[in-house]
């Protein structure tokens, strides 16, 4: 005599919740992944910052046409 029986209705929500778990978990990995790499980008920048070597963003020459000589 069973005591309890599992219809298909609860295999079927048995699953969605299965996929919701995993879908979870693999989030809080992608989450911890960015937050590694925010992390050493910002160590890095703090240690440049201590010896004195700063990123400095330098803007690009305006492009201008070159001149042609006539001979």
């Amino acid at each position: 005599m069973p005591i309890a029986r599992i219809t298909s209705q609860g295999l079927v929500v048995i699953a969605l919740l299965v996929a919701a778990l995993w879908s979870c978990i693999l989030a809080e990995n992608s989450l911890e992944r960015s937050a590694a790499i925010t992390r050493q980008a910002s160590l890095q920048e703090l240690r440049m910052l201590r010896t004195g070597m700063r990123k400095v963003n330098v803007p690009l020459p305006a492009w201008r046409p070159a001149k042609h000589r006539r001979a």
